[in-house]
């Protein structure tokens, strides 16, 4: 079986031209519209050279491209429109004004406040999300704690770059460093990091 993973998961290009809530890149000669948070448009300008990552949103009478310059934005995205009434729009109304973290924050302390200070969210709307993320959310946090911890010291920051470079993901590869940092309770080299990591990842 094949698994349901996203058609485009990011796009590397140059901007065409860039709008409040969205824009073009030009990938290989090919112009891809991609609606955004409004926070990028005052980050990026025409002929940025960007790494955008998509989500590809797919009903009977619409074919839309979002895009976000972060993966967790996307993530969160994803998570946040799983919610029944809410749309893209909406999503994406909640990333121009909060971070992932904060909105995440907003949920776990059912501050109805701050979620219904976004566009498109009412009372009703901000007390569903919250019946229907705050779970979820709980468990991210968790996991995110206890599999990717802050990692500091220059030789752990460069094990992690050999790993990714050798095309693990950024999750696999904080994970497997903090698991051997954690078995190997005395200070390891470089090489002895990248090599240790790579017997468990």
């Amino acid at each position: 079986m094949f698994e349901d993973a996203p058609m485009i998961s990011f796009l590397n290009g140059k901007i065409e031209s860039i709008s409040t809530d969205y824009l073009v890149l030009n990938v290989n000669n090919v112009g891809y519209t991609i609606y955004i948070p409004t926070y990028v448009n005052f980050t990026l300008k025409k002929d940025d050279t960007i790494k955008i990552y998509t989500y590809l949103y797919l009903r009977e009478d619409k074919i839309m491209l979002f895009g976000f310059l972060t993966e967790k934005e996307e993530i969160f995205f994803e998570l946040l429109i799983s919610t029944p009434g809410v749309g893209p729009k909406v999503g994406l109304k909640v990333l121009s004004k909060m971070s992932p973290d904060e909105f995440n924050q907003a949920i776990l302390c059912e501050d109805l406040d701050s979620i219904t200070s976004i566009g498109g969210i009412g009372n009703k709307l901000a007390k569903k999300i919250i019946l229907e993320l705050k779970e979820k959310i709980k468990k991210m946090t968790l996991e995110d704690i206890s599999e990717i911890k802050i990692i500091k010291s220059k030789d752990t920051q460069d094990a992690l770059t050999a790993l990714k470079t050798l095309g693990y993901s950024d999750k696999k590869a904080k994970s497997a460093i903090n698991r051997i940092k954690e078995k190997f309770k005395e200070k390891l080299t470089l090489e002895e990091m990248i090599r240790e990591s790579l017997k468990i990842i």
